[in-house]
């Protein structure tokens, strides 16, 4: 006995098992959006968080069949290698992606990895990169890809920023910055906002970079972006410290300290931990100072990056100096030395006279920390800005103010006389550059020239041979039918009249002579126009007058010809019999040549045209501009062919011609 299954609890159950896997679905998917997000994140630190969830967010794309998302993750790795300078892998990466959006037609994941290709090309080239961004800029607008097109104002405002060209580099972020506000993209508003202040805190306009940064720290906290909150943060201690607000700094920077351990952010934790004790050195709390400064030197020494290296031993060298700790701050001054040979920085070398200068102040040693001051002044008017107001403060007290606005007056003007000079070298370039165009210009127009008349020469020798020939034709012709024919003719008629007249009794034999008359008609008639191609094609008509030629001389004459079923019109046929016919021609009369091959085949699409001969061949000093062979030139040019000859003394000739 059967026991079957009600319809309706069959239904529910089918249901039930739906709903379970829409929920399955919807629970990878999730997952994928959150190993996307990591990946990200980890993309400026952390190879191993990169590779290790890649692979994890590779095998979950493939599960779901969204085969786009795997160009994502290459698109992060390729993230990751540009971030630590290796660009070859990043750009591999970077194609990998672009490879995936292709074959998935995601044309938003295309445009995304060209952007990141573009920076790698702002790093070189910064012309090239804007032409790229705007073509890019173009597509992102096509398809509506609104991330995109904020990435790519972003890049705008970093390359105008890298050209000093301050004021596009505010107007691409303020554009970016309204689309994304237009449409709620609060990552996106962050990190522009984040720029924008950074443009204003060059420009000392402390209170609004302050604004857009506090702004830009509630969105990037509201979206869980740890990264742009760890640069936020550190730029509002930069705010602070700048308006002298230290405690202000000293609280952002201690943000900045954990926000990088969170994330695990080498790097960060130590320029934060540099920047804090900066901040407790400026607000005279030296223990808090020497702290942080330790700090950062215990993380430098297995980090080992010497810009990194030279501002830990700074600090550490100052707040030395602050304690009367005069062997630490010297073995500081000895590290910093030994650092700038391998990264020889000019505002490195400024700091570290000012650090020596500071100590030699210190232990009492004025004449030497008046001759480190002198050393420092010359080498900040060598650098076009002052670094910052700190450094000119500290100038002005030494000097006085007097000194500092002549040091400052002589920086401008050596600037000036800089860039006055720089402008006359540039306008002497364009002058070289003038120069050499219009050079280059009158050669290509003294050779276009040159072979304009070479060409018409060579067409009026080719017209004057051609009228030559035609009138030898014709004269040959008209002998023909008078020697020939016209002969042959008169004997026929006078036969004729003799048998009218009775004066001979029969006419026999002259079928035979007519029979003659009408074969030499016909074969004068061929010599004019190949009729026999119309009926037994080329192949047979070529075979035909090579046999002729092989019988009626000594040469010894070969033929290949292979077309694999290929049907060519009449007008190359004709073409091609004549060009044969007229190499034979000049081979009886000129070459002296005991044997001959003409091929004709197809390869590769093309129709293959070879004709050789043993004989004599054409010197460089004889004339190979001939009637025969412009004829051949003429005809090759009417079927849309290609010539190529080779010929020397005592080598023969041979002709290719390829169609």
């Amino acid at each position: 006995m059967i026991v079957t299954m009600p319809k309706r609890l069959l239904v529910v159950l089918l249901l039930l098992l739906n709903l379970q896997q829409l929920h399955a679905q919807k629970t990878d998917l999730q997952r994928l959006e959150d190993l996307k997000l990591k990946i990200k994140q980890a993309t400026y630190y952390d190879s191993s968080t990169v590779f290790s969830l890649g692979k994890q967010c590779i095998q979950l794309a493939k599960r779901l069949r969204k085969e786009n998302e795997i160009g994502y993750v290459y698109q992060y790795y390729g993230s990751f290698n540009y971030y630590t300078n290796n660009l070859s892998e990043a750009k591999k990466y970077y194609f990998k992606s672009i490879s995936v959006g292709e074959k998935t037609k995601d044309f938003k994941l295309i445009n995304s990895t060209k952007i990141r290709l573009n920076f790698i090309t702002l790093d070189q080239d910064a012309l090239k990169a804007e032409d790229g961004f705007k073509e890019l800029l173009k597509e992102a607008k096509k398809g509506n890809y609104i991330e995109n097109q904020l990435e790519i104002y972003n890049g705008f405002g970093i390359m105008y920023e890298t050209r000093l060209m301050y004021d596009k580099a505010t107007e691409s972020y303020l554009k970016g910055l309204r689309i994304s506000e237009k449409h709620n993209k609060k990552f996106s508003t962050g990190y522009l906002l984040n720029n924008l202040a950074l443009l204003k805190l060059k420009a000392k306009k402390y209170e609004e970079a302050k604004k857009d940064l506090e702004r830009a720290l509630i969105l990037s906290t509201e979206t869980n972006e740890s990264r742009l909150r760890l640069n936020v943060l550190n730029n509002l201690g930069l705010v602070t410290h700048e308006i002298k607000d230290f405690p202000g700094s000293i609280i952002h920077y201690k943000q900045t300290v954990l926000e990088a351990k969170k994330i695990g952010f080498p790097a960060g934790i130590l320029a934060a931990y540099i920047n804090l004790s900066s901040s407790y050195l400026d607000n005279k709390q030296l223990i808090e100072a020497s702290k942080s400064s330790d700090s950062a030197l215990a993380i430098v020494q297995t980090y080992r990056d010497p810009l990194f290296l030279i501002n830990a031993y700074i600090i550490r060298g100052m707040v030395s100096t602050e304690q009367k700790d005069f062997p630490t701050a010297k073995r500081c001054i000895d590290s910093v030395r030994f650092f700038l040979h391998s990264y020889n920085d000019p505002n490195f070398k400024k700091e570290l006279i000012g650090l020596q200068s500071k100590l030699a102040s210190a232990q009492g040693n004025f004449k030497l920390a008046y001759e480190l001051e002198r050393e420092y002044s010359s080498l900040s008017d060598s650098i076009r800005e002052v670094s910052n107001e700190n450094e000119q403060m500290r100038l002005q007290t030494i000097y006085g103010k007097e000194r500092l606005e002549n040091a400052l007056t002589d920086s401008k003007q050596r600037n000036k006389i800089l860039r006055t000079k720089s402008e006359l070298k540039s306008a002497n370039y364009r002058f070289v550059f003038l120069v050499i165009l219009s050079v280059f210009l009158l050669v290509i127009a003294a050779i276009y020239i040159y072979n304009v008349r070479k060409s018409r020469k060579i067409k009026s020798v080719f017209s004057q041979k051609l009228i030559e020939q035609i009138d030898e034709e014709r004269s040959r012709i008209s002998k023909d039918l008078h020697d020939d024919i016209g002969q042959s003719l008169a004997v026929v008629k006078s036969k004729l009249n003799l048998f009218s007249t009775g004066k001979i009794q029969q006419i026999d034999g002259l079928d035979h002579e007519i029979g003659g008359i009408l074969e030499q008609t016909r074969v004068l008639s061929h010599q004019l126009h190949p009729t026999a191609l119309e009926k037994i094609g080329l192949e047979r008509a070529l075979n035909s007058i090579i046999e002729k030629t092989q019988s009626g001389t000594d040469m010894l004459c070969n033929f290949d010809f292979d077309l694999e079923g290929k049907v060519m019109d009449l007008e190359t046929s004709s073409q091609i019999y004549r060009i044969i016919q007229e190499c034979i021609s000049n081979t009886i009369k000129h070459a002296h040549a005991s044997a001959l091959k003409v091929s004709v085949e197809q390869k590769n699409g093309e129709i293959i045209v070879q004709y050789r001969d043993n004989g004599i061949g054409i010197s460089d000093s004889q004339n190979k501009l001939g009637l025969g062979l412009l004829t051949i030139r003429e005809r090759t040019a009417i079927i849309g062919g290609r010539l190529e000859m080779k010929t020397g003394t005592n080598k023969g000739i041979s002709l290719t011609i390829t169609i």
